[in-house]
């Protein structure tokens, strides 16, 4: 039955017929069909790197609003997604109120009946910022993250994927190869044998030795020949390491910023008050030009935007559903009443001095102010 011409002519028709199948088109998925434009797209080459940087600072206690955790972290992906889309360098999360953080459960996975909406919203900020392959070697489970594996994905520069070609990577380091080097998971094909010891655990950022595409600007760094060239040496007599790792150097996050312009995330930081957002700084000198929006503020006009001077690290202030004056009057290391605010900023704007609505939220008027200071920003900052 399974020999002879009728058999083998029913099967050639059988063969044509799949052979047929698979030359038609497949219909794919609107899904499908985002995620490989996502795949294709190719972040612009920036024309040099940027060594100024813009920090914003907001209440957590814009979250009490939302009824449901599902709803507060989705609150809290809008102002993800809005920071890593006009390069926010810097979030602040300031405590509105008198009554202190309660910093002893920071990182720990508490029963209480509910958070405090300042770490929570930290928690999840740090989370989003975080890339994909790094999250559950970093991240235990928390019930804070119960509902932030549905958000919409940041994608900036620094969550690469898996056969991308990038000169810096974030990883964290699985292990010590010996007293001298490290070896970090990447998210690559290969692990990466960094050129120092680093505890175990910790997030590091990499530059990739060979990553580079353009041979003229591949490691012109000496430091880093210097350092590839010792981990060589000391591989020399191991084949198979050469062949097992990829090899790297730890630099500073604020590397890929300051050196290739690509924006490299934000850091987040939690300040007991809005006093702390200025004394607690990071950076040595601290802000050198700061600005508080409110609807009671100048609107923003062509003059005022001109007039701001040029700067190396901005703040913009963002208030609650009652204002700044509401974290002034309730931190008790600021000496002035709520009609003083204006006095702590160099520049007191409303952004959206038309406003349509009684009330325009905090996540508004970020991409609103975001939108309309981002060409200033880029022209002002040194």
């Amino acid at each position: 039955e399974r020999s002879g011409p009728e058999f083998e002519a029913n099967n050639t028709k059988r063969t044509d017929r799949g052979e047929r199948d698979e030359q038609k088109p497949k219909n794919l998925s609107l899904q499908q069909l985002q995620h490989a434009a996502h795949l294709a797209y190719q972040f612009p080459v920036p024309e040099k790197g940027r060594s100024w940087t813009v920090s914003i600072a907001l209440p957590g206690s814009i979250l009490d609003g939302s009824l449901t955790v599902e709803l507060k972290t989705y609150l809290v992906g809008q102002i993800a997604r809005a920071c890593v889309l006009f390069n926010v360098d810097e979030i602040v999360i300031y405590n509105e109120s008198a009554k202190g953080l309660s910093k002893e459960n920071l990182g720990k996975d508490d029963y209480l009946p509910k958070s405090d909406p300042n770490l929570f919203m930290g928690r999840v900020l740090q989370y989003l910022e975080t890339p994909l392959y790094l999250r559950k070697l970093l991240f235990p489970m928390h019930r804070d993250l119960k509902f932030a594996g549905l958000l919409n994905p940041l994608d900036p520069p620094h969550h690469v994927h898996l056969d991308d070609r990038s000169l810096y990577r974030e990883g964290v380091v699985v292990r010590a190869r010996d007293q001298n080097y490290s070896i970090v998971n990447c998210g690559m094909r290969k692990e990466v044998l960094i050129d120092r010891l680093v505890p175990t655990g910790s997030r590091v950022t990499v530059r990739i030795h060979g990553a580079d595409k353009d041979k003229k600007k591949l490691d012109k760094n000496s430091k880093t020949l210097a350092a590839i060239a010792a981990m060589e040496a000391s591989l020399s007599d191991d084949k198979a390491a050469l062949q097992k790792y990829f090899m790297g150097t730890v630099v500073s996050p604020k590397t890929p910023r300051e050196e290739s312009g690509y924006y490299w995330g934000y850091q987040v930081r939690i300040a007991d008050a809005i006093s702390k957002v200025f004394t607690e700084s990071p950076f040595p000198n601290g802000y050198d030009l700061t600005i508080g929006t409110s609807d009671k503020g100048n609107p923003v006009s062509p003059t005022i935007t001109s007039s701001i001077p040029n700067f190396s690290h901005a703040l913009i202030v963002f208030g609650g559903a009652t204002g700044i004056e509401t974290a002034v009057e309730a931190d008790e290391d600021l000496k002035c009443d709520a009609e003083e605010t204006k006095d702590m900023f160099d520049f007191w704007l409303n952004t959206c001095p038309a406003q349509g609505s009684r009330v325009v939220r905090t996540e508004e008027a970020l991409l609103i102010t975001m939108a309309t200071l981002q060409g200033t920003f880029s022209s002002k900052g040194i």
